[in-house]
């Protein structure tokens, strides 16, 4: 997926995220191929940037080149983007792309302060990627609970192929990533539970081998859920009947069970997978044992937080409400530094979220601020009173510490 500002789209190019207004109203929805009065009609709207599937993006710069070159654009494709910034914002007076010379045109992109924010979801894998591997990790495991085959051990390398696709993204462990609040499905689960943990490992300093066990035994954690007739989807199974509370904390040792005997895993990642819901002070399940490696614990931060935002054996929680049950059980379900390692890498706001600040005004997150999860960059849509902004009005709550957020607007 790649980021291109409207006037650089072209007809073919199929949108890789949906195209949203401030109020959430879908201009156009992930997997539209663009045609020439879409372009038009994103002009209009006020729409400067979207994200286009990459495999097009790619292909795109060479077609540039073929109109005639007496146009100075298509002449030097890596000062494009300031240049169409700056001829967007007058573009009634400009029809047709003005002979100024290219170096007077990328002045006020960077002076001007009219100059539209760029929308910016940082996620940690790919949509396409995401969707694949999800695909993959359902494959073997259906295949290994009906089936009975020794095809649980290609999880191993979709293991591996996650954590190389993560260390591709440059700077990975110092950036703030946005999450999706979804429905429950264990595959997308696993996936979650599994990337958030990598990077809470790599963040944590620890080795390859361990990276990878945790990786691996992320990936298969809730095997023993595809063995249950306890209904777990969108409910807390503490309100559940006592036996089946009692069938459903039999999870782990089910999925354990399942891989004791594979050589391929290590004793550190059946432990996890035993483990992963055991906690420090004694309150977990299946065993109710204070022992619980760091391994583990990385494992269950991230298994608690996903299962509160997609309704695992948990009522569904939105982002914010589920990183504030982990801080408070900093130092006593987990160790402090691998909580204060998870905190610093989830956005507690995310892409889009509509929020009130302290001064009544109303936003959408726009983008995260590395280090500061909880302070992103908004665009205030409303006014204190409740009345729309129509002009474009930034507040990055790291430059302007008097405002902080209130509330999350459902």
């Amino acid at each position: 997926m790649k980021l291109v500002t409207v006037e650089d789209l072209r007809e073919g190019d199929v949108i890789a995220s949906d195209v949203m207004l401030e109020d959430y109203t879908v201009v156009l929805s992930k997997g539209t191929v663009i045609k020439a009065p879409y372009i038009e009609k994103l002009r209009e709207m006020e729409i400067f940037t979207v994200y286009i599937e990459e495999s097009q993006a790619n292909t795109k710069a060479p077609a540039a080149k073929v109109p005639t070159p007496q146009k100075p654009t298509p002449k030097a494709p890596a000062p494009q983007k300031p240049a169409v910034q700056a001829a967007k914002q007058t573009p009634q007076k400009t029809p047709v792309q003005p002979k100024a010379p290219a170096a007077q045109e990328q002045k006020p992109a960077k002076t001007t302060p009219h100059n539209k924010i760029s929308l910016e979801k940082v996620t940690i894998l790919r949509d396409d990627v995401e969707e694949q591997v999800k695909n993959k990790i359902k494959d073997i495991l259906e295949m290994h609970v009906y089936q009975q085959t020794e095809g649980l051990e290609q999880i191993a390398e979709t293991a591996q192929n996650i954590i190389t696709d993560i260390l591709e993204e440059e700077e990975v462990v110092e950036k703030v990533y946005d999450v999706k609040e979804r429905s429950a499905d264990i595959y997308e689960h696993s996936l979650q539970v599994c990337t958030i943990a990598t990077l809470i490992s790599l963040k944590l300093g620890l080795t390859k081998k361990q990276v990878y066990d945790i990786s691996v035994a992320s990936l298969i954690h809730d095997l023993g859920l595809r063995y249950l007739v306890v209904r777990y989807e969108d409910q807390d199974i503490n309100l559940l009947p006592a036996k089946e509370q009692e069938e459903y904390k039999k999870h782990p040792i089910y999925a354990y069970t399942a891989i004791k005997n594979e050589t391929w895993l290590s004793d550190n990642a059946k432990e996890i997978v035993l483990n992963h819901h055991e906690r420090k002070d004694k309150t977990g399940y299946p065993l109710g044992t204070d022992l619980v490696s760091r391994m583990t614990q990385i494992v269950g931060v991230c298994d608690e937080f996903d299962e509160l935002i997609c309704g695992i054996g948990k009522a569904r929680v939105r982002v914010h409400e589920a990183i504030n049950n982990i801080r408070n059980y900093s130092g006593i379900w987990y160790d402090t530094d691998i909580v204060t390692a998870f905190l610093q890498l989830i956005a507690v706001y995310p892409f889009g979220s509509k929020v009130r600040t302290n001064r009544g005004e109303v936003g959408i997150v726009m983008r995260q601020n590395p280090h500061f999860p909880e302070r992103p960059v908004l665009r205030i849509v409303e006014d204190k009173y409740g009345q729309a902004i129509h002009a474009e009005l930034i507040v990055d709550l790291i430059k302007d510490t008097s405002v902080v957020i209130q509330e999350v607007i459902k």
